[in-house]
């Protein structure tokens, strides 16, 4: 997505919708005697899920500390009134605090499903965070996390990520994970080959440009940059290290670069 972002630039129009893939957990587990048996099979079950999908996505990514929380931890309702909330209290900085909860979850493996946890997390962005705090914890987060709820309804979405994608009057919608190389051929599809997306040229400077414009990006997230191959990638990264101005962090099974 973000290799999409850099090579559309101004021609892609974007909006994140919250679909809400669980909202209790009790709709996975239940609520009688056997419920705690229940979640073991269901952690055991979806740390498996987990570890194929990291290693197709090749992110950050720790399943270890991220199941060794509870149940509460595994229901997205709270992390999707959380996005709202920021969206609510400034909207510049919403995506960037929906990336961070991303980070926090699959990556560092910390809980946040408790609203103080929320808000801790906020307050790295300079918001109101008592604004923030009380949009989460009122009801006037409800009808913007409604309004995202009621469009998936109204499509048909029923599968987490979904990238409806319009071009003039033409729909797409492109369900499921997807790499590069697929989402090209999706907007290749949409447009009748009006818009083409070609392979990034390589430059230091683009790759620092990259880094900067995003903050913090994974290592995958660069090979996918660049196209680059495992070697390629190491080098750029201690090339781009080397300078002082960068630095990384290792993260679950991968790692994350980011401006000193």
């Amino acid at each position: 997505m973000r290799k999409m972002r850099v090579l559309l630039d101004e021609l892609l129009d974007y909006r994140i919708v919250m679909g809400v893939l669980s909202s209790d957990v009790s709709e996975f587990i239940g609520t009688d005697e056997e419920s705690a048996l229940r979640y073991e099979f269901f952690r055991m079950t979806m740390a498996d899920h987990l570890a194929q999908a990291a290693k197709a996505i090749g992110m950050p990514f720790s399943t270890e500390s991220l199941f060794a929380h509870g149940p509460e931890d595994m229901v997205s309702l709270p992390l999707s009134m959380a996005y709202c909330a920021m969206k609510m209290t400034d909207e510049r900085y919403a995506e960037a605090y929906l990336r961070r909860l991303r980070e926090c979850v699959f990556a560092e493996g910390r809980s946040l499903s408790k609203v103080e946890d929320q808000v801790q997390l906020a307050s790295e962005f300079l918001i109101d965070a008592d604004q923030f705090c009380s949009n989460l914890e009122t009801d006037a987060v409800a009808p913007v996390l409604q309004e995202g709820l009621d469009e998936c309804r109204t499509y048909g979405v029923a599968v987490f990520p979904t990238l409806l994608m319009q071009y003039g009057e033409t729909r797409i919608m492109v369900s499921g994970y997807s790499n590069f190389e697929g989402l090209s051929q999706a907007i290749a599809k949409l447009t009748d080959g009006q818009i083409t997306l070609t392979e990034a040229e390589y430059s230091f400077g683009a790759l620092e440009a990259f880094v900067n414009r995003f903050g913090k990006v994974a290592a995958r997230e660069v090979q996918t940059m660049f196209s680059f191959s495992e070697g390629q990638l190491a080098n750029a990264m201690m090339d781009l290290v080397s300078t002082g101005r960068y630095k990384t962090e290792n993260c679950g099974s991968s790692y994350f670069v980011m401006p000193v």
